[in-house]
């Protein structure tokens, strides 16, 4: 089964903030083994959720995982992402939606903050 992987974001107004989500992305294409693996956001920056699954869609996947980037557990990912996801699930009935945990309280992420303190202090 086919399968394509997007990574979500919040999106931004600032040219910054999405070369930096890009970039994420772009690493974890280097990282992971399938076939698609695409961006979205979910406000204020291209493309939209709805417009990487029906990119991804056309190309074939069956399977769609979306990983959101957010750290925290907010609105976002408890209502707005599941009931989009919903949507597209009714749009595109013969795909498998799979949806994998924000980032959350990561012992990873407690590192690097670490790196940022020393590279300060």
């Amino acid at each position: 089964m086919k399968t394509g992987v997007i990574i979500l974001g919040h999106g931004s107004r600032t040219v910054e903030a999405n070369q930096v989500f890009d970039s994420i992305v772009e690493m974890v294409k280097e990282e992971i083994d399938y076939e698609i693996v695409e961006k979205a956001s979910m406000e204020l920056a291209k493309p939209s959720l709805a417009q990487s699954i029906e990119k991804i869609v056309k190309a074939g996947v069956k399977k769609v995982i979306v990983v959101p980037l957010f750290l925290f557990p907010g609105i976002h990912i408890q209502e707005d992402i599941p009931k989009l996801l919903k949507l597209e699930q009714e749009k595109y009935p013969e795909v498998e939606f799979i949806f994998g945990r924000n980032i959350g309280a990561d012992k990873k992420i407690a590192e690097l903050m670490v790196e940022r303190v020393k590279e300060v202090g």
